[in-house]
């Protein structure tokens, strides 16, 4: 009777640390969760489609800035039209929110790089990402970007 209540309370407990969610402070999973912004805006420029597997959730789904949508499938078989692109990925005025195993993440995103013609160009957006706590790490369940239209130029 005793190995079979211990069996059970070692097995809740388990689930209980499953469900728990990270078990660091909240300014540690902030600044993971920028790390994780800084490290798609890497795999964006670099073409590493493996950390996007890993970073996005099977339900993962994106409204670009027009509406259209896009899920994990159709963003993972982007990768044979990706071109590698130098340039910086710099996310600025983040914030994170977090609600027990969720966060979500807002911010603004600069993007200095070359087009396909090889002319400087600069983009500034900002994002939403939704993130949930499974499987011991951060998964991305929903992200939203808009993009910040360029000042006009002064005359």
């Amino acid at each position: 009777m005793k190995v079979a209540l211990i069996t059970l309370l070692l097995q809740a407990s388990a689930l209980f640390t499953q469900n728990a969610g990270p078990a660091k402070t909240p300014g540690e999973i902030k600044e993971e969760l920028i790390v994780i912004e800084r490290e798609i805006g890497r795999a964006n420029l670099n073409c590493d489609y493996q950390y996007f597997d890993r970073v996005e959730a099977e339900e993962f789904i994106f409204t670009d800035a027009s509406g259209g949508i896009s899920d994990k499938k159709q963003d993972m078989a982007g990768e044979k039209d990706c071109r590698k692109t130098e340039g910086t990925y710099d996310v600025d005025d983040a914030e994170v929110r977090i609600y027990g195993q969720a966060a979500v993440v807002t911010g603004r995103v600069t993007i200095n790089a070359k087009n396909k013609e090889g002319v400087a160009v600069t983009r500034r957006s900002r994002f939403t990402d939704v993130f949930v706590w499974r499987d011991d790490r951060w998964q991305l369940v929903a992200g939203h970007s808009s993009r910040i239209p360029a000042a006009p130029s002064a005359k």
